[in-house]
């Protein structure tokens, strides 16, 4: 299912390209979580993939809700992380949680997306250290979009490993998908 057949034609033409392309990418995720049962949501397909769907899923979900919180903190804090929440073992919570999202996504206005924001996030691997800096709202929703399809990839791994069915263009890029209907 595409975005377009789940959302009234009229709105998505309204709608901004950014927020179009992360309501694809939400909508592939409640498309896959409600393909799965529970079983599958926790499955990890170790060696090759070392975390569960559920704990990718519910890594997306938090960058997702850093850029939600912005408004009220002041800053998109990527540093934040529900790790070991119920969100990680419960996929109702997990669909709960894409559906508010998607419905924060709808609710964008233009001066939202394109208004400057200040960002956090740490970048050493070996001591901790964060960096703060400029950007726009537009350009973070572009990351966190990019950066759910690259762990789309990763559960999509896992979602065969344990049988479960998977759209074929589940974790492709954007890039990818234009490619391939070249």
């Amino acid at each position: 299912m595409t975005v377009a057949t789940s959302i009234d034609h009229q709105v998505v033409e309204e709608l901004d390209s950014c927020v179009l392309g992360n309501l694809d990418v939400i909508e592939q995720g409640i498309e896959l979580l409600e393909s799965l049962n529970d079983e599958q949501y926790q499955f990890k397909a170790k060696p090759y993939v070392e975390s569960s769907i559920g704990e990718h899923m519910r890594h997306n979900l938090d960058l997702y809700f850093s850029l939600i919180e912005e408004k009220t903190k002041g800053i998109i804090d990527y540093d934040f992380r529900r790790r070991g929440a119920p969100v990680e073992h419960c996929r109702q919570t997990a669909m709960a949680e894409l559906k508010q999202i998607k419905q924060w996504l709808l609710e964008l206005k233009l001066e939202d997306i394109y208004r400057q924001v200040e960002v956090k996030t740490e970048v050493r691997l070996n001591v901790s250290c964060s960096e703060q800096l400029g950007s726009s709202m537009a350009r973070e929703l572009i990351f966190v979009a990019a950066h759910a399809v690259h762990h789309y990839a990763l559960i999509r791994v896992s979602a065969l490993f344990c049988n479960a069915e998977v759209d074929t263009g589940f974790g492709y890029a954007p890039a990818t998908t234009t490619y391939l209907r070249g």
